[in-house]
């Protein structure tokens, strides 16, 4: 059951905001950003690199050895004088062991594995434009808190002065209520330099030359943390497409043992020449094998290198297997937390907030309250405001890990 976005209403608290430093950003929604991302290097190159491997497996593929043409010829000098000679030959290599099969099974595997981490590129870039287009609208919201407390800071310092000219109020009144304006202008300041810079995470996280994006739209609901944790770890390992890329590494890297083996038998060589001699005038056919004795060379090291290759990429699966139950887990009790956090937030606690303040308000018109009580009063429903958004943050970067870990999609509601 999804959660609901709890006091959101009592806070004040609006996504579509338009702050006047930041109206000519260009507005965007999250299905608009999610689809400008496919544009984004990241995603290019990793693609590159499985049309590499396609190359690549198409060379394993092809035979090794072309035939190769002999053409020789000569003088030969005898008591008749000279009279010259001609010989030509045709060799071809032939592979033995089924060595191109092997070096095709290499190159699938390892084309396999790249195609496995451009799914794991887009699902990193994804992620982190669902991340950022999600923090951006909590900025905003920021921004629209600030700059709301500003608005009421001033109101207070100029109530401060003319308390002070009726004589109704103090000067250390007055003073702490032009601190506190300062401190409101320098908030929404900030707030609005943490919104640039949202934006400018997001536009990187697309790919986009326009750094100045507006994402419009709503924060996610944040459903119940699963609580069977052992089938999200069983899924998790069934779709994380980083590991299945290392288990194609592994493929190729068994498959390289294989090779390499292979490699340690020669292959023969076939050939079949003509010659003809002028001087005794006759012609010649022969045919020969010729194949390469293995004294010095039987690929020892490579098949070494091989086997420590194969064993290192087993290692690194099961490890891999390993850190994404860790991961799980993990996400699932920072999920837990953020949503609880976000939970806390209920429309009591604000709805006491709000009523406090106009409360003090009234106090104060009627004598009953100073300034100071109110400004206290007032900072806390602006902390209040501001501790929701830190958790609703928290509730995108907790929600954004775990379905990460688990290499779910991020349009999808857990």
């Amino acid at each position: 059951m999804a959660l609901a976005r709890p006091g959101a209403a009592a806070l004040g608290v609006v996504v579509a905001i338009t702050v006047p430093a930041l109206a000519h950003a260009r507005p965007i929604t999250l299905d608009e950003a999610l689809a400008a991302a496919e544009s984004n290097p990241d995603i290019g190159a990793a693609s590159a690199t499985v049309d590499e491997a396609e190359g690549n497996l198409e060379q394993a593929d092809t035979r090794l050895y072309n035939p190769t043409l002999f053409i020789g010829g000569g003088p030969s000098f005898g008591p008749d004088g000279t009279a010259y000679d001609l010989q030509i030959s045709v060799g071809q290599v032939f592979e033995l062991g089924a060595k191109r099969s092997k070096r095709a099974r290499v190159a699938a595997a390892e084309r396999d594995a790249a195609a496995k981490d451009v799914d794991t590129t887009r699902l990193n870039v994804r992620a982190e434009v669902w991340r950022a287009f999600h923090l951006a609208l909590v900025a905003q919201q920021r921004v629209e808190v600030a700059t709301d407390n500003e608005t009421h800071a001033r109101v207070f310092a100029d109530a401060a002065a003319e308390r002070v000219r009726l004589g109704a109020a103090t000067q250390t009144e007055l003073n702490v209520a032009i601190a506190n304006r300062g401190r409101a202008t320098a908030a929404r300041k900030a707030a609005e330099r943490d919104v640039v810079l949202a934006r400018a995470a997001l536009a990187a996280a697309i790919g986009s030359e326009d750094p100045d994006l507006e994402p419009t739209g709503e924060l996610p609901t944040f459903a119940a943390a699963p609580t069977d944790v052992d089938a999200l770890v069983a899924e998790a390992l069934a779709n994380r497409p980083d590991l299945a890329a290392l288990a194609h590494v592994r493929e190729a890297r068994d498959a390289d043992v294989e090779l390499a083996d292979a490699l340690a038998k020669p292959d023969p060589e076939l050939s079949v020449s003509w010659s003809r001699s002028a001087v005794e005038d006759i012609d010649a056919v022969t045919l020969s094998v010729g194949i390469a004795l293995p004294f010095w060379n039987r690929n020892r090291g490579g098949r070494h290198a091989a086997r420590a290759a194969s064993k290192r990429a087993s290692i690194e699966v099961e490890g891999a297997q390993k850190e994404i139950e860790r991961e799980v887990r993990a996400a699932v009790r920072r999920y837990q937390a953020a949503i609880d956090a976000v939970a806390s937030f209920d429309s009591d606690v604000v709805s006491a907030l709000h009523e406090n303040l106009t409360l003090a308000q009234e106090s104060l018109a009627a004598g009953k309250l100073d300034l100071l009580e109110l400004s206290t009063v007032r900072r806390d429903l602006v902390d209040s405001q501001l501790a929701y958004l830190d958790s609703l943050a928290e509730a995108v970067e907790a929600r954004a890990a775990l379905q990460l870990v688990v290499g779910a999609s991020l349009e999808v509601a857990l």
